[in-house]
């Protein structure tokens, strides 16, 4: 922390001030690229962890959220006889019994794994990923220190607790370990293949499950260019309306997308097709809230605060009642803030970054998949203003919902859904008459329980926990003061002579005292640090 700028800010930390020079200055980069370098700085566990912060725009400020986007893991690579050992040994057969060609020079190199270029016993030209030796006990153990970071942060800090670091912690050690098992990739990769099977201008890469495991991953190379490279050429703005149309279909037909569709992900192969590759990160929509996506789309090309406001809250996750009223007030200034603009000034990363901050402000956490969705998207916009600057998606999106959603009500619409939406309203006109009778006969049995729950009666256990708190630490100090003069009464009262005994007694009495003297004046709550405050106090002092 030091090295990268932060000493002013360890300055104010007790238990690591001493290893701060007083005489250190502030740095002037921005604090976001500071905090970009110390992750990568601290090795692969922090670099993926800065990764997948870098998707959670309800947890970050935007300038952090792009700077940790821009996180790359590449590291030398290891030995070949080291990819020979793992290949050899996840496969069970010699190398050249699986290969024909392997190339001893790695492709590519990052912190979890190694790319190589090869060539199966058919004649079929692959990539052959292998996973780093001895990466996930290092992962393992660097995760298990992050997790004690977070519940120390959540004692501290009001914004920890606010956004769950534990948590976030826990959801950033499950990702780990997907990316570490290349099943997972695998299952990735064939679901996202065979959604898109039937779809023209796409091609998604064959795996090879006969020479993949956990630990390795073969899959069809893919010789092309990069998206980036059709930029000026008349063919980048069909591939670019294509590569929109495709992007509304993945996540709202097939609930199935590619969460990290950046330029050197998207490659243009030479039949014309749009290729993804690397399926390390996909994201998963279920079938509600796709529906509740599309409403939501759909206020917001026509504007509907009231509308966009309780979809929100039924999307997120809010641990108390949100007051509709002024939220929705917000979102309507949010909405006439950006939309009364024109399309080529309109952001829509910091769109989305503002309506993940207001709803975070009103207690409302964005799920993971709908925090990746943005992200996705937003990456997916800057390809479409590099290459396509003219080409509005708003419009064709917003249309594209509206059929969706008018098909999906339909019930003759067997492929969109609207029968079974008729199927389970039909269901529940025969099952409430049931239920209700239930009810009544529970209610008449005296088989009907009522759970109160109330703040007040919460408080009151709380209070009671923290006086049987106090009356404990209370009697043990007596007990321990007492015993204590009970000693040095019997040795003496010289300073020299006072026997150890009696010193502990007094040093823990004078702790128990302590403890419940500050239960007692915090009420059992520990009083929490506000970072946003102490941050605007010295923006303030700057200023």
């Amino acid at each position: 922390m030091a090295r990268h700028g932060f000493a002013p800010n360890m300055k104010r930390i007790p238990l690591v001030r001493a290893f701060v020079d007083a005489k250190a200055a502030p740095s002037d980069r921005p604090a976001a690229l500071r905090f970009a370098d110390m992750l990568e700085d601290l090795g692969p566990t922090f670099v993926k962890l800065g990764q997948i912060m870098s998707t959670r725009g309800d947890l970050l400020p935007s300038d952090f959220v792009e700077a940790l986007a821009r996180l790359q893991d590449q590291v030398p690579p290891f030995t070949f006889a080291e990819v020979r050992r793992e290949v050899e040994g996840a496969l069970g057969r010699k190398l050249e019994d699986c290969f024909e060609y392997f190339d001893e020079v790695a492709l590519a190199s990052a912190s979890v794994a190694q790319v190589h270029a090869a060539r199966t016993k058919d004649g079929a030209d692959v990539v052959v990923k292998v996973r780093r030796p001895g990466i996930d006990e290092q992962i393992r153990a660097d995760s298990e220190i992050l997790v004690i970071i977070a519940q120390l942060l959540e004692l501290v800090t009001e914004e920890a607790r606010r956004y769950h670091a534990t948590e976030f912690v826990a959801e950033f050690q499950d990702a780990l370990a997907a990316e570490l098992d290349f099943s997972v990739e695998g299952r990735n990769l064939r679901a996202f293949a065979e959604r898109n099977r039937e779809r023209a201008g796409i091609h998604v890469p064959r795996m090879y499950p006969e020479l993949s495991t956990r630990t390795v991953l073969t899959m069809e190379r893919i010789r092309g260019r990069r998206i980036s490279d059709l930029k000026g050429t008349p063919e980048a703005p069909p591939k670019i309306e294509r590569l929109v149309e495709l992007t509304f279909d993945h996540t709202f037909i097939d609930g199935v997308f590619h969460a990290d569709p950046h330029p050197g992900n998207l490659l243009i192969n030479d039949a014309g097709e749009l290729c993804f590759i690397d399926f390390g990160l996909v994201g998963r929509v279920t079938r509600e809230v796709q529906d509740r996506m599309l409403l939501l789309l759909l206020s917001l090309s026509l504007r509907d605060a009231d509308t966009l406001a309780r979809l929100i809250i039924r999307l997120g996750v809010s641990e108390k009642r949100i007051e509709l009223a002024p939220f929705r007030g917000q979102l309507a200034r949010l909405l006439d803030r950006y939309f009364g603009l024109t399309v080529g000034e309109v952001n829509t990363g910091q769109v989305f970054n503002d309506l993940i901050d207001l709803s975070t402000r009103y207690g409302v956490r964005i799920p993971r998949e709908l925090a990746i969705l943005s992200r996705a998207i937003v990456s997916i916009e800057g390809v479409v203003r590099t290459l396509h600057p003219s080409f509005d998606p708003s419009k064709v999106i917003a249309k594209r919902a509206e059929e969706l959603v008018l098909e999906r009500i339909d019930p003759r619409q067997l492929k969109g859904g609207g029968l079974r939406t008729a199927l389970q309203l039909g269901l529940l006109v025969q099952e409430v008459p049931l239920q209700l009778g239930q009810t009544l006969m529970d209610l008449e049995r005296g088989q009907v329980q009522v759970v109160i729950k109330s703040p007040d009666l919460e408080g009151l256990q709380q209070s009671l926990r923290g006086l049987g708190m106090q009356i404990f630490g209370g009697v043990l100090a007596g007990a321990l003061v007492l015993g204590g003069f009970d000693v040095l009464a019997r040795a003496g009262y010289g300073l020299v002579r006072s026997p150890a005994v009696a010193a502990g007694a007094f040093v823990f009495a004078g702790g128990c005292f302590g403890v419940a003297f500050a239960w007692y004046i915090t009420g059992g709550r520990l009083p929490k640090i506000a970072i946003k405050r102490l941050l605007s106090r010295r923006r303030e002092k700057k200023k």
